[in-house]
């Protein structure tokens, strides 16, 4: 009985450190990635950073862009766009925004292969 006892108190300890290791292990992955966003947020011209990042803050972009198209299709659908200038909803076919008198761009409406 005492054996028993003894391997419930292993199972509770295992599982209390696998959890500290899941919440670790998340924490370190959720740092890198507000890291990578910095990195992202400082960088978006590319200029200046080396080589090796270029294609990986192209590629962000082209993502972001096709984001967009993504977004802007949904919207469509709804017979809706974004006002670029405020975010105001709008109806698809406005050439100027209702809330901000934007002159309103060509929505995006074809994604860029990656």
């Amino acid at each position: 009985m005492a054996w028993g006892v003894k391997k419930d108190s292993n199972s509770a300890e295992l599982k209390s450190i696998e959890n500290s290791l899941k919440q670790t292990e998340n924490a370190k992955k959720e740092m890198i990635y507000q890291l990578g966003e910095i990195f992202y947020d400082a960088n978006r011209d590319n200029e200046g950073i080396d080589d090796i990042y270029k294609d990986k803050v192209d590629t962000i972009k082209k993502l972001e862009y096709n984001l967009n198209v993504w977004n802007n299709r949904k919207l469509k659908s709804q017979g809706l766009r974004i006002c670029d200038n405020c975010g105001n909803p709008l109806p698809y076919d406005s050439s100027f925004c209702n809330k901000c008198g934007c002159k309103l761009q060509p929505v995006q409406e074809e994604p860029v292969i990656i």
